[in-house]
């Protein structure tokens, strides 16, 4: 079993169903502080719906997920237990990237960046433009502070969308197939800021289809499929050498389908 305890996310035998279908069947997944897991499976596997009940987005039927020891989110049977749930002071640790960019089109790309602190965390005009503007430089996009997300590539939208999520001080970051919807050329820019944040220690959990990115980012990459996660490993072993048959048909399917690049689209 997964040794959950004293991690900064630990989720503990979650079941997630929508009606008769389980979409989560009895996951339990740790990450300590500063480290990058890299989710892969097929569609359908849960990885999405498994980072959505991280940021508290679902519910969940069993088990509970816990930031820094404190119960986030609880199963109906788990809810009633003693420490469950722990009410909305770590909404704000977790912050999610999607995979469509979801700015608001009115705004202009600093105004997005600076909403939710300014509205949420109270922060005052002044600091969250500042704060803006720092995530704008780290993230390359300093000169497009006033441009609305119109007259950005999907790139800088989705960097921008990193920068946003940012803004809230996360202590976790989750990414959601960012890079699905960009065209080739693309990908690169947003795959270097993620790299980037990798590099400062920002724990991140990561569901996507990247497998140069897992290779050289990753700690470990968990592989999951119908709802359930079947390995974990660092990405040395589980590229070249795989336990389980399941994913070894996975990740040899993918590769064929990409000619050996280790990315699918």
């Amino acid at each position: 079993m997964t040794n959950t305890q004293h991690k900064l996310v630990a989720i503990d035998h979650v079941v997630k169903r929508y009606g008769s279908v389980t979409v989560l069947d009895d996951v339990s997944l740790s990450v300590d502080t500063g480290q990058v897991a890299v989710i892969i499976g097929p569609s359908g596997s849960g990885k999405s719906t498994l980072l959505r009940c991280l940021a508290r987005l679902e519910n969940i039927q069993q088990g509970r997920i816990s930031i820094d020891g404190a119960v986030v989110l609880a199963g109906d049977e788990d809810a009633k237990q003693p420490g469950a749930p722990a009410g909305a002071h770590a909404a704000y640790d977790v912050g999610m990237v999607f995979q469509s960019f979801n700015l608001f089109p009115h705004l202009t790309v600093l105004e997005n960046i600076t909403l939710a602190p300014r509205r949420v965390r109270g922060m005052s005009r002044t600091d969250a433009e500042e704060l803006g503007m720092s995530l704008l430089r780290s993230v390359g996009l300093e000169d497009k502070r006033d441009s609305h997300p119109v007259r950005l590539s999907g790139g800088q939208q989705q960097r921008a969308a990193i920068a946003r999520a940012l803004a809230m001080r996360p202590r976790i970051m989750l990414f959601d197939e960012v890079t699905s919807a960009l065209d080739p050329e693309l990908v690169g820019e947003v795959l270097k800021t993620m790299r980037g944040l990798a590099d400062q220690g920002m724990t991140m959990l990561v569901v996507t289809h990247e497998m140069g990115f897992a290779r050289d980012v990753a700690d470990d990459v968990v592989f999951m499929d119908h709802g359930s996660i079947v390995e974990r490993a660092p990405p040395s072993i589980i590229f070249s050498e795989p336990r389980e048959a399941r994913t070894r048909l996975f990740l040899e399917r993918l590769l064929e389908r990409e000619g050996g690049t280790g990315r699918t689209r």
